[in-house]
């Protein structure tokens, strides 16, 4: 089953649980954009090649606000799996209490095969065709960075966007992207890097308080161990937090794309990232052995944090995973099959539409100052005041999920569908009557 065939499944299932009518449903099911084109680009040695871009807007109950959501530089990019992104997207904004629609883009490139010049003619490539078609700008569509763009990424198309506009490049234009640099001229909020990791570790910490899960506490005497798959942004994040929130917490394993590294006393962080500012990956990390990351997946563990790719637990490889509690940093880790076999084993999946949330939350904050949209949320531009007020918001949004899944009797994934679908439902009603 696709991942957009995964999220559909949820959705009805949320809709069905709270006897969701069926016009809504069919709203909910649907797209405002669905938009691909291919993108002509010249690369170093003067040759032009094509790429295919992707942008999928999600049915929004919000009426003059933006489409919000991330745009990837990945090879394996395509509409469907946008789509189903972009209805993540909408859950977890409306879940927030944010008020935008889910958005996903993104274009079949691998970055690490192109050089800095041909990524920041691709970028601009894009603006240029996007632009045409009035689908980027500050009240239209603000993307953001996930799997294979980053800040440098968003400033280039911020510049882009500007340019075209041909007025100067200040805050007004700032507000068309988010996850930008910070500093002077670029719009970028402090914390915003670092929100999504900060943000697991938020919900992590309020999830065992809340369960009184005392295995997991540093009372019993007992190391808990984490593993970790997908060691970029989001992973490298949680397990600094982990480690500063969490002294009692012990990191046995690590993955990337290159595979994992393990150590059953705990690995040394430390080393460990700076091997990887050397070698560019985990493999051969200091006092570690390797292994494959399907191997990391089904390690001894605690609890397990797939923060790479989408569709990685499945029915084939739940029945062997270990951990008992699963922190979903990546979008669509677990397929709905595996839901059901983990949920038989007493496996708690804190599910990424909850834990992930994080990014998007700071991105609000970084949206409303460079568009000057007041709003009591946002804090001042400061790191820890970011990370302070994000806390609030995550914590917030868990006990309120926490609330529903024992109302409904009912998992923490299907309870955080609910508690965004109830929320978006009545706009989207009123809606479908105005138009």
């Amino acid at each position: 089953m696709s991942h957009l065939n995964n999220v559909l499944v949820r959705v009805e299932n949320a809709a069905k649980t709270i006897n969701l009518d069926s016009q809504t449903l069919d709203t909910l099911r649907g797209f405002k954009l669905d938009w691909g084109c291919d993108i002509e680009a010249r690369m170093d040695d003067g040759n032009t090649r094509r790429f295919k871009a992707v942008r999928i807007w999600h049915r929004s109950p919000h009426v003059d606000q933006p489409y919000k959501g991330g745009l990837r530089f990945h090879p394996n990019v395509d509409a469907d799996t946008m789509k189903a992104h972009a209805i993540e997207m909408s859950i977890k904004c409306w879940k927030m209490g944010l008020e935008w629609g889910g958005a996903k883009g993104g274009v079949a490139i691998d970055p690490a095969k192109h050089s800095a010049q041909e990524l920041k003619t691709v970028t601009e490539k894009l603006v240029d065709e996007m632009d045409e078609r009035n689908i980027l700008g500050p009240f239209r569509d603000v993307p953001a960075p996930d799997v294979g763009t980053n800040p440098k990424i968003m400033n280039w198309i911020r510049q882009r966007y500007a340019q075209r506009r041909r007025h100067r490049e200040d805050a007004r234009f700032a507000g068309v992207v988010t996850g930008k640099p910070v500093g002077y001229g670029f719009g970028g909020i402090p914390g915003r890097n670092e929100a999504t990791g900060y943000g697991l570790v938020s919900v992590l910490d309020r999830v065992i308080r809340k369960y009184r899960l005392y295995n997991f506490d540093k009372s019993s005497g007992i190391k808990t161990r984490v593993a970790v798959m997908g060691f970029g942004n989001v992973g490298s994040h949680v397990v600094r937090f982990i480690n500063e929130r969490f002294p009692h917490f012990k990191i046995i394993a690590v993955g990337d794309v290159s595979g994992g590294v393990y150590n059953s006393n705990g690995l040394d962080i430390t080393k460990l990232n700076e091997h990887i500012q050397t070698t560019k990956n985990v493999i051969d990390a200091p006092n570690s052995t390797s292994l494959t990351n399907d191997e990391l997946l089904e390690l001894d563990c605690d609890i397990l944090i797939p923060a790479a790719l989408e569709n990685v637990i499945t029915s084939d490889n739940a029945d062997r995973i270990k951990a008992k509690i699963i922190l979903e940093g990546a979008n669509g880790p677990t397929t709905p099959e595996a839901d059901e076999v983990l949920k038989s084993r007493n496996i708690l999946v804190i599910p990424d539409i909850l834990a992930n949330a994080g990014g998007v939350t700071v991105s609000f904050f970084e949206w409303a100052r460079n568009v000057s949209i007041k709003d009591e949320r946002v804090p001042t531009p400061e790191t820890n005041k970011v990370l302070k007020r994000l806390n609030e918001m995550m914590v917030a949004s868990t006990n309120e999920v926490i609330e529903t899944a024992e109302l409904y009797h009912t998992d923490l994934r299907n309870a955080a569908y609910i508690n965004a679908i109830r929320r978006a439902a009545p706009l989207l009603r009123t809606k479908h009557l105005a138009e």
